[in-house]
């Protein structure tokens, strides 16, 4: 059989392919080891490109699986933390919008209070400023006290944490949280928060360019807010507490699956739709609206400076007979973008991810 040789072009792109994996995956896969971790603080900063994943286990132990040569793990330390905790600072975040000008998220503070008084076990996973770190993934233990990470670019995937605090910082980049609990603050200066099946007690995000979403998600107190992003709470359940939404320039949809009473308002020109499949009380008025839906329930607010708000029952994924007004609603529940709205008033200041790449068999090293 006669096989033919492959052509100058064919040889040229079979190169850069494999140039292009080479440099795409990890110098070296490297597995480290802490050991002796009861409810510790972990913390991650990492200002450079990286993929983050965190991840949970039932074992006293801290795993870091990535390109050892790229960030350092610190031998663990004691953090003792007072009776009396202090809120934590939040910086001021900055970052240009698509005109050029300057989207600003002013500086605030969160209070961590899941974390006992005393000495906890301290990690510090962390790199120096611009260096590519590519994908890493972290495995915590479920009863972690406290969970930071701070990424420049890239992303952040929170999985399965559910008993302490979690504070998610990203410059450019997403996060994504799934089957989480507890308390948490994120802030994404360009790109999306996505929060999926999670039962959380408190929960605090911000965004300055990007969108917001939650899917079957259940929340006691949640402050969520953003300036040219749109926030979708899809097929959602509230308890008793403080829930509010507040996109500046972007659309607020709140769809529940539950008891509610849901307070929607729109600045601009923009309107309030309402649409509910079950049976509820709504007092509709172009640009505000209230709805008594299932009977009743926790106080929602939705706001939108030049946006729409929408207020619905169960889930956008499954209702077919809804009018074009809802298209934008229904682009943002997919992380879709629309075009922006003419005339649309623009007030700046407000009150996807990369895919892991395959690892080679790593090699490991282990504190006690």
């Amino acid at each position: 059989m006669h096989l033919n040789r492959p052509s100058g072009v064919a040889r040229m792109i079979s190169y850069s392919v494999l140039t292009w994996l080479l440099a795409s995956a990890p110098a070296w896969a490297e597995v480290t080891t802490v050991d002796g971790m009861d409810a510790p603080i972990v913390r991650i900063q990492l200002p450079a490109q990286a993929v983050v994943t965190i991840r949970t286990w039932d074992r006293p132990a801290v795993q870091v699986d990535g390109d050892g040569s790229a960030y350092a793990v610190d031998k663990p330390s004691i953090s003792r933390i007072p009776a009396y905790l202090p809120p934590t600072p939040v910086r001021m975040g900055q970052i240009k919008g698509p005109d050029g000008q300057p989207v600003v998220l002013p500086a605030e503070s969160f209070v961590v209070s899941s974390i006992t008084p005393g000495p906890h076990p301290l990690v510090f996973i962390h790199s120096e400023v611009g260096h590519v770190v590519g994908p890493i993934t972290i495995t915590v233990p479920r009863n972690s006290a406290l969970v930071t990470a701070n990424v420049n670019r890239g992303s952040v995937a929170l999985h399965d944490y559910q008993s302490g605090t979690f504070i998610l910082h990203i410059n450019n980049g997403s996060a994504t949280l799934d089957g989480v609990g507890g308390d948490g603050f994120v802030q994404v200066m360009r790109g999306p928060v996505i929060v999926t099946d999670s039962t959380l007690n408190r929960l605090r995000v911000r965004t300055a360019l990007g969108n917001q979403i939650y899917e079957r998600c259940s929340v006691h107190q949640i402050e969520a807010s953003s300036v040219d992003g749109s926030i979708v709470y899809d097929s959602g359940r509230f308890e008793q507490g403080l829930a509010r939404f507040d996109s500046t320039n972007g659309d607020v949809a709140i769809g529940v699956a539950g008891g509610a009473q849901l307070a929607g308002r729109s600045g601009g020109n923009g309107r309030v739709y309402t649409f509910f499949e079950q049976r509820a009380q709504v007092d509709n008025r172009d640009d505000e609206a209230n709805a008594v839906v299932g009977g009743g329930g926790p106080v929602v607010t939705a706001t939108s400076g030049s946006g729409n708000v929408y207020l619905y029952d169960g889930t956008l994924r499954s209702k077919v007979r809804l009018s074009a007004e809802w298209r934008p609603a229904q682009a943002a529940l997919r992380n879709e973008s629309l075009p922006r709205r003419p005339n649309a008033a623009r007030r700046l200041t407000q009150p996807a991810a990369p895919q892991a790449q395959s690892n080679p068999p790593p090699r490991g090293k282990r504190f006690r």
